[in-house]
Order: C-alpha cells, then sequence, then structure tokens
C-alpha cells in the first residue's frame, strides 16, 4: 500500500471531465488498497476525488487548516480529518504521511504545493515520486515551461526527471503500479 499525497483544486474547472478522472483515480488507489492524503476539501477536484475513495472504501485522510475548515468548505465524511494552524503546517503533515505525490487539475494552490514538492525533491531533502495529471493538456505549458528550463540551463537534466507527467488516469495509475511493485521488492529484499 502507498500512501498517496494529491494535490488538486477545490474548483471544478470548465469541465466535467476533471471531476470524472479524479473519481476514476480514486477508484482506481482505492481499489488497490492505497491511502489518500489529500487537503480535505469537499469542493471541485478535491470533493470528487474524496468521494470516489469513500465510495469505493478506501482510505482517506484530510488535511486541512483552521482557516479553511468551515462546513461549506470541509468534507465531513473523511472520518481521519487532520487540521492544523496553517498552511506550512498542513503542507508538512501531508509531507509526512504520504510515498508519492501527484497533482491532478488544479490552480494556484495546486501549482505552489506541487513546486514545493519538486524543489525539496531537488534539494534532496526527499526521494518521493511525483507525477502530473496532464488531463486535456491543462498542464501544457507546465510542460513545456520545465523543458524550456532545461534546455536554457536552469534546471539538470536530473532536476526535470524529478517530474513525471502522464496523461490518461490509466497512464497514471499504470505509473502507481510500476512503483508500488518496485518498492514491493525492494521491502522485500529489506532495501
Amino acid at each position: 500500500m502507498l500512501s498517496i499525497c494529491v494535490f488538486c483544486g477545490a474548483r471544478g474547472g470548465d469541465t466535467d471531465v476533471y471531476g470524472t478522472a479524479a473519481a476514476e483515480l480514486a477508484t482506481s488507489l482505492a481499489t488497490a488498497g492505497h491511502r489518500l492524503v489529500y487537503g480535505g476539501g469537499s469542493t471541485g477536484i478535491m470533493g470528487s476525488l474524496a468521494d470516489g475513495m469513500l465510495a469505493a472504501g478506501g482510505d482517506v485522510i484530510g488535511v486541512i487548516t483552521e482557516q479553511l475548515a468551515q462546513p461549506e468548505l470541509m468534507h465531513f465524511g473523511v472520518t481521519d480529518m487532520r487540521i492544523t494552524a496553517d498552511m506550512h503546517q498542513r503542507k508538512a503533515t501531508m509531507h509526512a504521511l504520504s510515498d508519492v505525490y501527484i497533482a491532478l487539475p488544479g490552480g494556484l494552490g495546486t501549482m505552489e504545493e506541487f513546486f514545493e514538492a519538486v524543489t525539496w525533491a531537488q534539494l534532496e531533502l526527499h526521494a518521493r515520486p511525483i507525477a502530473i495529471l496532464n488531463l486535456n493538456g491543462l498542464y501544457d505549458g507546465l510542460v513545456e515551461l520545465l523543458d524550456t528550463m532545461k534546455q536554457r540551463g536552469f534546471l539538470s537534466p536530473r532536476c526535470r526527471s524529478l517530474v513525471t507527467v502522464t496523461s490518461s488516469v490509466e497512464e497514471l495509475c499504470g505509473w502507481l503500479e510500476g512503483l508500488s511493485a518496485a518498492l514491493g521488492s525492494t521491502d522485500s529484499q529489506g532495501g
């Protein structure tokens, strides 16, 4: 079982495709026995993700700040809800609980969390795998930016390789399956 931290939007975006993909991913995660760690929200992509996990009997940990722990924002179906004093503590808690990071569609908050995880990996503060779901080309500009930063010498090839880009839930789940197998074989070898 992997503990998977998912960064995603509290808004649903301009098409139902994003929420549907989040629910599909959640079902796959729950079926595979993985745990979800997410921002604790009930709206947008966050809500679709949590609802999908709960409907499939999955294990969900929500991590939300005191400021956001309001009835209209916090997911009350999540039984393991951690309420933190601020965003810094929220991200530290999510990091401590997680084995893998995934960024689904989202806005500035999603990007801020994603870039912090990547930056920490670049600084070798952790070695957790990181992926984005570039659904409907939402993150095409981001991928192009990362590639341009590498081409122009601002990112080393190693740093650019820290982010795996997937374009479908199926591809993302295949990536996770490969990680589970690799981590399982490492564990069985005592590593």
